[in-house]
């Protein structure tokens, strides 16, 4: 049996490594999206060949450049 204390420590270390996971998925959705964009010829070129609007390509676009110029921490628990 766990304590407390392990149990806690262990969903811990899954959090970040869900919130890394996460920073890392939302770095290769922006890069995909630039990919379309520069075979495609627009932003909203892409956003059409996915169903979505252009405001969905570009903020995830600007996730990734956030991400490029400052890297968030993990949420403290």
């Amino acid at each position: 049996m766990t304590t407390w204390k392990e149990r806690h420590d262990e969903a811990v270390r899954q959090q970040a490594a869900a919130w890394q996971a996460y920073l890392d998925s939302t770095a290769e959705r922006g890069r995909a999206l630039l990919d379309g964009a520069e075979v495609l010829g627009s932003q909203a070129a892409v956003a059409r060949e996915l169903g979505v609007s252009r405001a969905v390509v570009n903020r995830a676009i600007k996730a990734l450049e956030k991400l490029n110029g400052h890297r968030p921490e993990a949420p403290n628990n």
